[in-house]
C-alpha cells in the first residue's frame, strides 16, 4: 500500500559532528506530549540504523532502532528530535499518520491514484488509507513499539481503574477467603503480608506451608497468619492439609512471588455474595518488570474450554469453593510439578460453564519469573499427562511450551458435505475445488455448488470437470437474486453428511491435514460450530476468529497481522473457544443447524448472516471452537468484487442495523474479549476505560431479542 501512500517525509539536518538530526513535527510531538507514542516510520535504504529520540536540551530520552521500509518505533514523551549517527548523506526518512483522520486526509493529499474527480479520489484515498491503516496497526502491535507505549498506557490506566473497588461484603454474606501459599524466603513472606495486611476486605487467612525440620520464616504478629510445617510444602499433599484446616473458605493458591491487589479480597468475596453456587473463579492481572514497575494488564477471556487445554491461561490467582474441592478429591500427587493445573483441570472440566467465573479487574500482580501461562520444559510431560487424565485423550503434543491434544477422528468417519455458492469465476471456483480434491486427506466429503445463476460456458465444463473427477458432487441451480443464506440453505436441503461445511468459492486448500483437524473438533461432544485460520494470499492474517461488539458489530481480530502472530496473550496459537467465526469456511454439525435454525435468509441477505448463526448456536449452548491448526487461503471478496453501489451500501447498512437491534451489539461484550481492551481495535488494545461492565462473568452470551 506504500506505493499508493507515500510517507510524509522529515527533513534531515546534519549536525557538527556529523550525525543525523531530524526534528519531529509538531503532531508527533503533540501526541507524545503525555506517555510517549507508537508510530510507523519509512526508512530508505538496505541497512538498519541505530539512533536515539532526544529532548529540547538533547538529552537522550530512548534508542530507536529503524529497519528498512516501514517500521515501527516509540517516541518517548519530551521528544524533539532524532537523532542518527551511522546515516549516509543521502538519508531519506518518513513518517505515516497513525489516526484514521489524518492518514484519510494524507492519503487524499498525496495519494498515487488513477486521475479521476475528487469524489473519486477521495474515495479511493478512503479504502487505501483503512487498508494501509490496518497493516501498519499489525506492525505497530508485533514489534516493541506497541509494548513501550502499552506500558505507558497501562501505568495511566492503572492509577484509575485498579484498586478502585468500594464495596466491603459482609462477614455473613460470603465465606472468608483462604490463600495457600508454600514460602520459604523471609522477604516473600514481608511483602506478602503487607499487601494483606492493607486488604480493603479483612476477611481472609493465610495459610503459610514451609519445610518440616527448617526454622520457620515468621511473618508478622497476625492472627490470620498460620504457620504448618510439612515435608513437601510445595506439593499437594501439602495444599490438601492446609485446605483442611479451613474446611468453610473459599481457597486460593497464592504464589509468594507475587501480591495480591489492595481489593483482591473485597472483589472476590462480592462476586461469590452475588453468585453462591459458584464452583470456581479467576481474576485479571497484572504484569511487573524487574524493578517490580507495572507494565501490561493480563486480561483474559471468560472460561475457554479449549484455551485451558493448551495453557494455564487462568493465571497465578484461582479460587476454588470448598464444595467443588471436596467433589474432586481436592489435589492429586500423581502428575508431578503440574498438579495444580491437574487440579484446575479437574475443577473446570465436567463442571457447567454457568458455575466458572470471571472477574474482569486486576487482583493480582505478577512479577516476570512467574511466567505467561506456557509450560516449562520440565512441567510440559507432567502437564500433557494431566490433560490426557482429565480428558481422555491418548495422545497430546507440545510445541514451545503449549499443549495441543490430538483427537482422533471417529471410527465411522462422518460425511461432510461441501456447500458452496457460486456464480461464474470458474477460475477462482476451479482453483476452490482442485485444490480440495487434489490435498485434502480427509476423504469422506461430498461437494454441492448451489449455482446462483451462471452463464459462462466455462463455468458449465468446470462443472462437468469436477463431477468426473470427484463423482459425490452435485450441482444445484438457483435462479434468484444473490441472497447468501438463501442459496446456502437451498444447499442444505441437498446435502447428507451429518457435518455441513459452509465454504466460499474462493478458499484454496493448501495443507493436507485441515479438515482432520475440523472434523475431529467437530465430533467431540457438544461442539457445534468449528472455524479455521484463514489467510490472504499474502499470507498474512484473514480470520483469526471473530469477536463480537468489535466495531459495535463484530471483527475479525488480528487481520491484516503476519501469519505466525502470537494474537493477545498468544491466543492465536491456540485451539480456543469464541463467539464467533466466518463462513468462509465453517463446520456445523447438522444435529446443530436442525436445532437453532438455518441461515437467516430475510433479516441478513448478504451480511450479518454467519454471526447470527454462531451466537444463535452459542446461546443454545453448543461450544464454538476455532482453531490454527487447520489453515486456508482466502482470496476475499474476489468472486463479487469488492465495488459496491449506493443501494447495496444503504442495504447492508440495514441489515447492521438489524443485526445491532437483535443482538445488543453495540454494547456486546464478547465473553472471549474483555470490558478493559477497546472495542474498537483488532488488536486487543487497552481501553482509556473500561468499556463494559466489570462484574465476575460467564462464556454465556446473550439470547436474541428478536
Amino acid at each position: 500500500m506504500s506505493d499508493l501512500i507515500p510517507p510524509r517525509p522529515l527533513r534531515v539536518r546534519r549536525t557538527a559532528e556529523g550525525a543525523a538530526e531530524i526534528a519531529l513535527p509538531l503532531p508527533i510531538r503533540w501526541r507524545a506530549r503525555r506517555r510517549g507514542y507508537a508510530l510507523v516510520f519509512w526508512l530508505g535504504g538496505t541497512i538498519s540504523r541505530n539512533g536515539r529520540f532526544v529532548d529540547r536540551t538533547g538529552r537522550p530520552l530512548g534508542p530507536a532502532t529503524l529497519e528498512p521500509g516501514t517500521t515501527g518505533a516509540f517516541v518517548p514523551k519530551g521528544a524533539v528530535a532524532l537523532l542518527l549517527t551511522d546515516a549516509p548523506t543521502d538519508l531519506t526518512i518518513g513518517y505515516f499518520p497513525r489516526t484514521k483522520v489524518e492518514l484519510k486526509l494524507h492519503a487524499f493529499a498525496a495519494g498515487r491514484f488513477a486521475p479521476g474527480s475528487v469524489l473519486k479520489r477521495w474515495k479511493s484515498a478512503t479504502i487505501a488509507a483503512r487498508d494501509l491503516r490496518g497493516l501498519h496497526g499489525a506492525l505497530l502491535q508485533a514489534g516493541p513499539a506497541h509494548a513501550q507505549e502499552q506500558a505507558a498506557f497501562y501505568r495511566a490506566y492503572r492509577a484509575r481503574f485498579v484498586e478502585d473497588f468500594a464495596t466491603v461484603t459482609p462477614k455473613e454474606a460470603a465465606p472468608l477467603l483462604a490463600f495457600v501459599s508454600a514460602v520459604t524466603a523471609a522477604a516473600d513472606v514481608a511483602r506478602v503480608a503487607v499487601a494483606l495486611a492493607g486488604q480493603s476486605d479483612d476477611n481472609w487467612q493465610w495459610v503459610i506451608l514451609h519445610p518440616e525440620g527448617a526454622p520457620p520464616v515468621l511473618p508478622p504478629s497476625d492472627a490470620r497468619i498460620r504457620l504448618v510445617a510439612h515435608a513437601a510444602p510445595e506439593g499437594p499433599e501439602a495444599f490438601n492439609a492446609a485446605s483442611a484446616l479451613v474446611p468453610a473458605a473459599l481457597v486460593a493458591p497464592l504464589d509468594p512471588h507475587g501480591t495480591p491487589t489492595r481489593d483482591a479480597v473485597a472483589m472476590i468475596r462480592a462476586a461469590f455474595a452475588v453468585h453462591p453456587d459458584c464452583a470456581l473463579l479467576y481474576t485479571d492481572e497484572e504484569r511487573l518488570d524487574d524493578t517490580g514497575t507495572p507494565v501490561d494488564g493480563l486480561f483474559k477471556p471468560a472460561f475457554n474450554r479449549h484455551l485451558l487445554r493448551s495453557l494455564d491461561y487462568v493465571g497465578a490467582l484461582r479460587v476454588f469453593s470448598p464444595a467443588r474441592l471436596t467433589e474432586i478429591g481436592g489435589a492429586r500427587a500423581d502428575f508431578g510439578a503440574a498438579w495444580a493445573y491437574d487440579l484446575l483441570l479437574r475443577a473446570a472440566e465436567p463442571l457447567d460453564p454457568a458455575r466458572i467465573l470471571h472477574l474482569p479487574r486486576v487482583a493480582f500482580s505478577r512479577p516476570p519469573e512467574m511466567g505467561d501461562g506456557t509450560f516449562a520444559p520440565h512441567v510440559v510431560a507432567d502437564a500433557a499427562a494431566a490433560l490426557k487424565a482429565a480428558t481422555g485423550v491418548a495422545e497430546v503434543e507440545a510445541a514451545a511450551g503449549r499443549l495441543q491434544p490430538v483427537y482422533p477422528l471417529p471410527e465411522d468417519a462422518p460425511l461432510v458435505s461441501f456447500v458452496i455458492p457460486t456464480r461464474d469465476r470458474a477460475d477462482l471456483l476451479g482453483l476452490a475445488l482442485r485444490s480440495m480434491i487434489a490435498l485434502t486427506r480427509y476423504r469422506n466429503f461430498e461437494i454441492v455448488v448451489v449455482d446462483n445463476g451462471s452463464v459462462e460456458p466455462a463455468t458449465f465444463a468446470l462443472f462437468e470437470e469436477i463431477k468426473a473427477a470427484w463423482p459425490r458432487t452435485v450441482i444445484v441451480r438457483d435462479d434468484g437474486g444473490f441472497n447468501y443464506p438463501r442459496i446456502c440453505n437451498l444447499g442444505v436441503e441437498a446435502a447428507s453428511g451429518s457435518l455441513i461445511g459452509l465454504l466460499n468459492n474462493d478458499i484454496e486448500v493448501v495443507e493436507p491435514g485441515w479438515l482432520d483437524e475440523m472434523v475431529a473438533l467437530a465430533a467431540l461432544p457438544g461442539t457445534g460450530v468449528v472455524g479455521a485460520k484463514l489467510l490472504f494470499p499474502d499470507r498474512s492474517i484473514q480470520h483469526a476468529g471473530v469477536i463480537c461488539g468489535l466495531f459495535d458489530y463484530a471483527a475479525h481480530w488480528f487481520a491484516h497481522a503476519d501469519q505466525d502472530e502470537p494474537g493477545y496473550q498468544g491466543r492465536l496459537h491456540s485451539r480456543q473457544n469464541l463467539s464467533a467465526i466466518t463462513a468462509a469456511c465453517l463446520l456445523i454439525s447438522r444435529a446443530c443447524w436442525e436445532a437453532i435454525g438455518p441461515l437467516d435468509a430475510e433479516r441478513f441477505a448478504e451480511d450479518c448472516n454467519d454471526i447470527d448463526l454462531c451466537l444463535r448456536a452459542v446461546a443454545a449452548g453448543y461450544e464454538l471452537v476455532w482453531t490454527p491448526f487447520a489453515c486456508l487461503i482466502h482470496h476475499e471478496s474476489a468472486s463479487r468484487g469488492k465495488r459496491r453501489s449506493k443501494a447495496h451500501r444503504e442495504r447492508l447498512k440495514a441489515q447492521r442495523r438489524r443485526f445491532v437491534e437483535r443482538w445488543r451489539s453495540e454494547s456486546l461484550i464478547d465473553p472471549h474479549y474483555n470490558p478493559n481492551l477497546r472495542r474498537k481495535s483488532l488488536y486487543a488494545a487497552l481501553a482509556k476505560a473500561p468499556e463494559g461492565p466489570r462484574e465476575a462473568r460467564t462464556c454465556a452470551v446473550p439470547k436474541p431479542l428478536t
